[in-house]
């Protein structure tokens, strides 16, 4: 992990020009939603000037619109940290979850079409494979693209943008409390909500996902006392694509 932010950089020096202050937010955004930058990882305004070609103004905004999303903690004199949800903070994000997608999927039954579905078994199976191959980022970071999939099938653009950030906060909060890829966000929920859906039954899907979402988080408080992970940002960005980037994409 270690190498994302600065990869973004020399992606900017290839080209002989400075990225705008969109596509720098757009960079570390997906790092931190693809778990590549941990939670606490310090997002420092000098770095990452140095990394993008950028004053610290285009950094400072990029950085107080992130915190904007809720996946940074941005202290005006402490700097800027990648978010590290608390318990208090992961128990909100069930219970929000919990009311947001348990009504998304029965919403969904009946209205899904096949591709839709194809496209849910096809992210389970690569999470079945990454936890196989046993690489815990990858099966995370599937874990949550399934829930933001669903989402988008929904077609409220809205409940789409709130559950990315609230699927972003319980991966991090997997990854920093190291939660057995066993007992958190199981792949077999996710083909039993496929499966319901593809029946058309609306109440079962609601049902496997309360209690999917209530098994994740409780995972997560369970382990909350345990040390948490911890990363380098300036390496973050800078690996070039792997074979595991693959199973990220499909």
């Amino acid at each position: 992990m270690g190498s994302a932010i600065a990869a973004a950089g020399q992606g900017a020096a290839a080209f002989g020009r400075d990225l705008p202050g969109d596509q720098i937010y757009t960079r570390i955004r997906e790092a931190i939603l693809r778990n590549r930058l941990g939670p606490g990882t310090k997002l420092a305004e000098v770095k990452l000037c140095d990394i993008f070609g950028v004053n610290r103004e285009v950094v400072r905004r990029v950085l107080i619109r992130l915190a904007s999303d809720g996946i940074v903690d941005y202290y005006p004199k402490r700097g800027a940290f990648v978010a590290s949800p608390t318990p208090e903070q992961v128990a909100h994000v069930r219970d929000a979850r919990i009311a947001i997608e348990t009504f998304l999927v029965a919403d969904l039954a009946g209205r899904a079409t096949e591709e839709g579905l194809r496209s849910l078994d096809e992210i389970a199976e690569r999470q079945v494979e990454a936890q196989r191959v046993g690489d815990r980022d990858i099966a995370v970071e599937l874990s949550g693209a399934f829930h933001v999939r669903l989402a988008e099938m929904g077609g409220n653009p809205l409940c789409t943008k709130y559950l990315l950030e609230l699927t972003a906060l319980t991966c991090l909060a997997i990854v920093k409390f190291g939660v057995d890829p066993n007992k958190g966000c199981l792949h077999q929920d996710h083909f039993a909500v496929t499966a319901a859906l593809r029946r058309g039954e609306g109440a079962e899907a609601a049902e496997v996902m309360r209690t999917h979402l209530g098994g994740v988080h409780t995972a997560v408080l369970e382990q909350s006392r345990r040390t948490p992970r911890s990363w380098d940002l300036s390496g973050i960005l800078t690996d070039p694509p792997d074979a595991t980037d693959q199973l990220r994409q499909g």
